[in-house]
């Protein structure tokens, strides 16, 4: 958080006394202008409002880890399955467990989340029942505090729109596939590693290329539609998790994402190193 206190009592504190960069009020400063006549009750209300300010500064100090989940991948995956995440988080003892499913949805039933969300996301509350957990996916404006309809993914989805239209044309399903060996250079590692052995790997590399690679192909054309896509959810996720972070103060916070999104997100969310 950036402080910047300026004025104690009406009175503004000489640079000599006050200094905002690092959110700390000088003993002089404070001295200089809170003695003296008239000193009112709004004084003392703002005098009050400004340490809480100052305080508040110096607390929120959350500690927040970052892992990538790998979804269905889980399930073929010997070294990195359900039953390793699940280990990994319980070691972890986060404080919130957050999530990739949407803030409208996160009370909603097993049923309805099981259509909706990879497994290992909807089953965190049931896995840490006593674990407070929270939600900060993005599906698109359109459905934004609606409820998800049965025939969505197949019917109304966008982005499922976009990438059907792109499939179907051949001039640019042919430029994409260019563009596939990097997902195909991928698989054997989220198959077969560890979550270390995948953190260490040149997944984030190769994921980054892909979609360098698919931008590129895409740009100019009706399909750029499906990378803007990707981008903008990526940025909704950025966004909804700096807010969650903001409002858990002083927590040991775990965001767990898609890998795809991990790679974006590793480089604009402070996080510690695991393990």
């Amino acid at each position: 958080m950036h402080c910047n206190v300026k004025y104690f009592f009406g009175q503004r504190c000489n640079k000599k006394y006050a200094d905002t960069t690092n959110c700390e009020l000088s003993k002089n400063c404070f001295l200089k202008t809170s003695v003296g006549s008239g000193f009112t009750m709004n004084k003392i209300i703002i005098l009050f409002s400004a340490i809480a300010l100052l305080h508040s500064c110096k607390t929120n100090n959350p500690k927040v880890y970052l892992l990538p989940t790998i979804h269905k991948l889980h399930q073929v995956n010997p070294q990195y399955g359900y039953d390793q995440l699940r280990e990994i988080v319980a070691e972890l003892k986060p404080e919130v467990i957050a999530v990739e499913i949407r803030s409208e949805d996160i009370s909603r039933d097993s049923l309805y989340l099981k259509k909706n969300y990879p497994y290992e996301m909807w089953m965190m509350k049931q896995w840490f029942p006593t674990t407070r957990i929270e939600a900060f996916d993005w599906l698109g404006s359109d459905i934004e505090g609606k409820a998800i309809p049965e025939n969505y993914w197949k019917e109304i989805s966008a982005i499922k729109k976009y990438e059907k239209a792109l499939n179907e044309d051949p001039v640019y399903l042919d430029r994409k596939s260019k563009c596939s060996h990097f997902n195909e250079e991928r698989l054997p590692i989220l198959k077969t590693k560890s979550l270390s052995e995948i953190l260490k790997s040149n997944d984030g590399e190769l994921t980054e290329k892909f979609y360098s690679c698919l931008a590129e192909s895409l740009r100019g054309s009706v399909h750029q539609r499906v990378v803007d896509f990707y981008e903008r959810r990526n940025l909704e996720l950025q966004k909804k998790l700096q807010k969650l972070i903001d409002s858990n103060r002083n927590k040991k916070i775990l965001i767990l994402t898609g890998d795809d999104h991990f790679h974006f997100l590793k480089d604009k969310i402070p996080h510690q190193v695991w393990p």
